[in-house]
């Protein structure tokens, strides 16, 4: 593997830092969630994980 590759490999893992702090100021407005992990797949999009409260609407589909 050369140094392009390398360099194309590491920014292809790379989390953009606006998406991470986007899910990390996430509120629920229905419960105190949690923001949990953020991922990156194959394609370049970002995955968040949102820990919601197990009586929040939101967590069944439930939305106002």
């Amino acid at each position: 593997m050369n140094r392009r590759e390398r360099r194309a490999l590491a920014k292809a893992t790379r989390l953009d830092p606006r998406a991470v702090q986007y899910v990390e100021s996430y509120k629920c407005p229905d419960c105190d969630s949690v923001a949990g992990e953020v991922t990156r797949d194959q394609h370049g999009v970002h995955h968040a994980t949102i820990l919601h409260d197990p009586t929040c609407p939101r967590l069944n589909g439930i939305t106002h």
